[in-house]
């Protein structure tokens, strides 16, 4: 493949997720809450797309790093936080709490993309706050789940994705998630099915938005006993050695 396309088709998938971010915006004008949904889940794939395009390609540059934040924040940022205002005063909230708990959705987006952009780039490592596409997805979800009908208890919800963001938790990128043992996926499959059963079928994509989210605490919680552990046994193999 000729390196000068190996270069753009990243950039492409970035500027197509940019443009449906763009477009669900402008559709929130006429309340059109499904499309705008689903053109920011369409975004969530594009930027999985031009992540694994970058990689494999060997086409990660500066600028294509730069864009795909930018693009991040419009996408999953702007355009959620806009949808997630108009759901609030539908139903009832107080504009300048719907205004304050929206806004404090695109803020934490904002942070977790400058400092993801500031780290030094190591792809074995997780990533450091919940990323803004997965944050956007719970949300999202959600409000897909209640029929865009959400209730009070969401600014609560969207206080708490918020903190996740610019929390220190680690959450698994895409070859961590590949890694994983079959009796988790098989464990995975039951919660989907369980939430089908019990919630209908709206509430499978949520489901698994929100496995996410929980995750960044557990694997958090495991590495620092696992460091703990560490820190004990290194006295002892030095005892030993005397």
């Amino acid at each position: 493949m000729p390196r000068r396309l190996t270069m753009i088709l990243p950039s492409t998938a970035t500027f197509t997720s940019l443009t449906f971010g763009v477009i669900a915006i402008m559709v929130l004008s006429e309340q059109k809450f499904f499309l705008a949904g689903m053109l920011i889940f369409l975004g969530c794939l594009l930027d999985v797309l031009d992540g694994q395009l970058a990689q494999r390609l060997d086409a990660s540059t500066e600028m294509g790093k730069q864009l795909d934040s930018l693009a991040d924040l419009v996408t999953f940022g702007v355009a959620p936080t806009i949808l997630l205002y108009n759901l609030m005063l539908l139903v009832g909230v107080y504009k300048p709490i719907a205004v304050l708990t929206s806004m404090s959705f695109v803020l934490a987006g904002a942070f977790r993309l400058a400092r993801f952009n500031t780290m030094p780039t190591d792809r074995t490592a997780y990533f450091k706050g919940m990323p803004i596409p997965m944050a956007s997805a719970i949300l999202i979800s959600g409000s897909f789940w209640q029929h865009w009908t959400i209730n009070l208890w969401w600014i609560g919800a969207m206080l708490m994705v918020s903190y996740l963001m610019v929390s220190t938790f680690s959450y698994p990128k895409v070859k961590h998630l590949a890694k994983i043992p079959r009796l988790v996926w098989v464990f995975m499959s039951m919660i989907a099915l369980l939430c089908w059963l019990v919630a209908g079928w709206q509430a499978v994509p949520f489901g698994i938005a929100l496995l996410y989210a929980i995750s960044g605490p557990i694997i958090s919680t495991f590495f620092v006993a696992q460091r703990r552990r560490h820190r004990h046994r290194l006295p002892s193999i030095t005892e030993g050695d005397k």
